[in-house]
């Protein structure tokens, strides 16, 4: 994506810009999913070339007129018809493609959040580079007939918990780049963010019981799978059934339970700064995730059970980043 910060801070559109924003945000509020932009929604302003074309068109005319020159007067009149022609042509390609949703996956505080927009278009016609852009980026993409396509916009985070999503535009600069058709766009999408990991976190906790954690495959009395024979296997653990069926032999794999697991009890860290103790904790969940350690959280309002896996991994980290002393 292409940086656009603060590249019209200095010039007029993008303080006309701001003022809009301001207006719209007052007038209509947030902008509820799914919207198709309708003929109201859409602003069309000259672009920074479609100015001096139009500069450039005016001093021809005049010369035109200064000198009688009726070939002159006749380009001038033909270019500017042109111009006119693009405005409808911009504003035709933006208008009735519906935003039909924002969706942004978690990140740790510090990363860069990714919020992925989806646009459709109902009508039969192609709609070309339909772009939507913010403080700190753009994506463009053509849209094809009857058919959905995803832009994203990334935007910094600074702090756990739920984050906003600013407002952005939907724009198209289509066909000769003289007009922009644009309309703004203030979105009821947030996306979570998780505490920044801590880079020195203490060693796991170890306390804890280990019955609710993952079996371990090896010597055990509880039936794990099969595998091929391999010499030196107890001929106890030869599944005769399976290896009549396949014609080789098969071993039965057994496992035992793992005894190891770790609690991770907000209680027993002490005191300390809250947002230093959920930075440590989110490191104690990374990893204890990575060395498949099973492992329960306690938090004031908030418990889980020892266990494994993603789904336990993001509730944890959800109850950190909602967490509020």
């Amino acid at each position: 994506m292409e940086s656009v910060a603060g590249s019209e801070d200095f010039q007029p559109a993008g303080r006309f810009d701001r003022w809009l924003l301001e207006r719209v945000h007052s007038r209509r509020g947030v902008t509820a999913l799914p919207h198709t932009l309708e003929y109201r929604d859409v602003y069309v302003l000259p672009t920074g070339f479609g100015a001096w074309f139009g500069l450039l068109l005016a001093l021809m005319l005049v010369g035109g007129l200064n000198f009688n020159n009726n070939m002159t007067l006749g380009l001038g009149f033909l270019l500017a018809s042109i111009a006119l022609l693009t405005t409808l042509l911009a504003y035709r390609n933006l208008v009735n493609i519906t935003v039909h949703g924002v969706m942004a996956k978690p990140v740790f505080c510090g990363e860069t959040a990714t919020f992925r927009i989806l646009l459709h278009s109902d009508e039969g016609r192609h709609r070309f580079a339909v772009s939507v852009l913010n403080d700190e980026g753009r994506d463009c993409d053509d849209l094809p007939p009857q058919s959905t396509v995803r832009l994203e916009l990334t935007q910094q985070t600074w702090q756990r918990g739920w984050m906003e999503m600013d407002p952005f535009r939907a724009e198209t600069r289509y066909p000769l780049g003289m007009f922009r058709a644009w309309s703004v766009l203030i979105p009821r999408a947030r996306c979570l963010v998780y505490p920044q990991p801590a880079a020195q976190a203490p060693a796991l906790p170890k306390t804890g019981r280990g019955e609710y954690g993952a079996a371990r495959p090896g010597e055990g009395e509880h039936f794990h799978g099969l595998r091929e024979y391999q010499p030196g296997d107890p001929i106890r653990q030869i599944a005769w059934k399976a290896s009549a069926r396949h014609t080789k032999l098969y071993s039965r794999q057994m496992e035992s339970p793992r005894e190891e697991a770790c609690e991770l009890n907000w209680y027993l860290m002490g005191s300390g700064n809250t947002e230093e103790k959920l930075s440590i904790l989110t490191a104690w969940i990374l990893r204890a995730e990575r060395l498949q350690i099973p492992y329960s959280l306690e938090m004031p309002g908030a418990a889980l059970p020892a266990d494994l896996g993603e789904e336990h991994r993001d509730a944890c980290l959800e109850i950190l980043a909602l967490f509020n002393p």
